[in-house]
């Protein structure tokens, strides 16, 4: 039997394959929404849907599990700080999502560790002495622990596109409501629900705008939470103008075309400056894939010919 087929029926196939689904099912539960862990509840009430009741009993023991984890010294208070913050910016808040993170990272460092193991001594490539076995077991445990920040760095990298890309619709449309005679309240609320469908990430974080706003003694305080909750520039820019239009009473309308057209400004500049980089960017491709190939193209018959002329 070939070692392709000896390591594919060994039992390192199986624990690769436990691995992709445990962090499959952990980026799933991690990033449901709200409304499912309503829907949850609801079906538990049914007798007919035991299947889905029990996966419900089942995310709920995994993240408790993580949650005792996390209270545990194993974790840190440093590192649980960076998590909680890294959940947040990729716009996954609640304890539940915390406990099921860091249960998705132990699982991982624990599998990637075993599974590495079992790798190397399937393949006969696993390292002479006690030392190097344990640099291999704790890299490779490090890196299981580490790749549900990879994917929650990059959720996050895409809620913050999403959001910058957002805000310049938000403003036009925010124009419109309210030269039609709503407030700034009502009109945060219609486009909440209006862009909903084209954005939802800035649909929901103006959801919770509109909710803190109703809430908090001041309105300040809600566009102050946003630009915190969004850490962008440009976001915490239009909320200081907002802020600033209602303290001192200037026109609203007027205020937010003027940002609306700050902002598609800025948008373009952007598009130009990714445009400018293209040149360089494509440089390296150049000379790695076309050049060798012109070269080839165009020096071949020479160095054919001067071949010839020596071998004759």
């Amino acid at each position: 039997m070939s070692p392709f087929l000896t390591l594919l029926l060994s039992p390192v196939t199986l624990v690769a394959i436990l691995l992709a689904l445990t962090a499959t099912l952990g980026i799933l539960l991690i990033t449901r929404s709200s409304s499912r862990r309503i829907a949850d509840r609801l079906t538990e009430l049914s007798p007919n849907v035991a299947g889905v009741s029990a996966l419900s009993v089942g995310r709920r023991r995994f993240g408790a599990l993580g949650q005792k984890l996390a209270a545990t010294p194993l974790i840190g208070s440093n590192e649980l700080v960076k998590v909680v913050a890294a959940l947040a910016d990729a716009g996954i808040r609640g304890q539940d999502k915390l406990g099921l993170f860091i249960a998705t990272k132990t699982t991982l460092a624990l599998g990637a560790s075993v599974g590495c193991w079992l790798a190397l001594q399937q393949l006969g490539m696993m390292p002479d002495g006690f030392g190097m076995q344990a640099v291999v077991e704790i890299g490779s445990a490090l890196l299981g622990w580490r790749l549900p920040d990879v994917v929650v760095s990059r959720l996050a990298v895409r809620r913050r596109d999403m959001l910058r890309s957002g805000i310049a619709d938000v403003l036009d449309l925010l124009v419109i409501c309210v030269e039609t005679g709503l407030g700034l309240e009502q009109a945060l609320d219609r486009v909440s629900r209006d862009i909903a469908v084209a954005n939802p990430v800035i649909a929901e974080e103006l959801a919770k705008t509109v909710a803190e706003i109703r809430v908090l003694p001041q309105m300040r305080d809600a566009f102050d939470n946003f630009a915190k909750r969004s850490r962008l520039p440009a976001i915490k820019s239009v909320m200081t103008t907002l802020i600033q239009t209602i303290q001192y009473g200037t026109p609203l309308a007027q205020s937010l075309r003027v940002l609306s057209g700050d902002m598609r400004a800025h948008r373009m500049l952007e598009i130009e400056e990714r445009a400018a980089r293209l040149p360089v960017l494509l440089t390296i491709p150049l000379i790695m894939f076309i050049l060798p190939c012109l070269f080839i193209v165009l020096g071949g018959p020479a160095v054919l010919q001067v071949m010839t002329s020596f071998k004759g």
